[in-house]
Parts: structure tokens; C-alpha cells; sequence
């Protein structure tokens, strides 16, 4: 059996749906559900939730819901896109970077490395959380 599954595109397969949702995702929102339909409960729950009592997750939800987005602003606009900015003073590639998050290798098994190769793939930075679980 295990031959003849090692030629069949397993993962391929899995993915294929979560692929096609993602390239109909238009927001946060959407992405989030995406994430909640294909990641384990508890793996979900801890990155979904904020710290402690969540006031700052809270806060910050709030916050973005004071803005008022105009999706056509940018339409017509053909890719590549430059979305080049400065973060602390660094030149990245992209408007924003990986934030610490404790525990990275109960997401994937490279943890902290995996994101940080994800963030120099991509030209950004990444924030080392002080309880990583990937020595660096």
C-alpha cells in the first residue's frame, strides 16, 4: 500500500480546497476562517485568542473597525505590485512582519525557523518571541 500512495499527490489533494479558498479570499476575515477550517482546534484557539484577559486583542479589533476601507482604491493596478515600505527603519519588501509568537513549533516543526526563512523569503523581518521553542 505504502507504494502505491507514495506516487499518488496526497497532499495535493488535501490542500487543493483550502488552496481555492485562499485565492477567493479578500480579507482578514476570510483568511482567519480558512485557518480555523484547516488547523487543529487547539492550534487555532491559541493563535486566535490574545494574551492573558485579551484587552489588547480586543483593542486592536476595535480600532480597525473605526477605518473605513475603499476596496477600488487600487484597482486597475497590475501586478507586480511594489509594496516596499520601512519598518524600524529597515527597508522590507512587504508592509508588515512576523510578530512573536511563543510555541512556534507546535505549528510547524521547524518552529521559530521556519518563520524567520519565511520572513527573509519574502523580504520582511521577523520577531523572535523570548519563549521560542527553536534555539537560533
Amino acid at each position: 500500500v505504502h507504494k502505491v500512495l507514495q506516487h499518488i499527490p496526497l497532499n495535493a489533494l488535501f490542500d487543493a480546497p483550502y488552496q481555492a479558498a485562499l485565492k477567493k479570499a479578500v480579507n482578514i476575515a476570510d483568511l482567519r476562517l480558512i485557518a480555523k477550517s484547516r488547523a487543529h482546534k487547539m492550534v487555532f484557539d491559541y493563535l486566535d485568542a490574545g494574551a492573558d484577559d485579551e484587552i489588547s486583542l480586543r483593542r486592536g479589533k476595535d480600532a480597525y473597525t473605526e477605518l473605513e476601507m475603499h476596496y477600488k482604491v487600487l484597482s486597475g493596478i497590475k501586478p507586480p505590485l511594489d509594496l516596499s515600505t520601512k519598518i524600524f527603519g529597515m527597508d522590507v519588501k512587504l508592509p508588515f512582519f512576523g510578530c512573536p509568537t511563543a510555541g512556534n513549533r507546535m505549528f510547524h516543526w521547524e518552529g521559530e525557523t521556519a518563520a524567520a526563512k519565511a520572513a527573509q523569503k519574502h523580504g520582511t523581518l521577523y520577531g523572535l518571541s523570548s519563549l521560542a521553542t527553536t534555539g537560533i
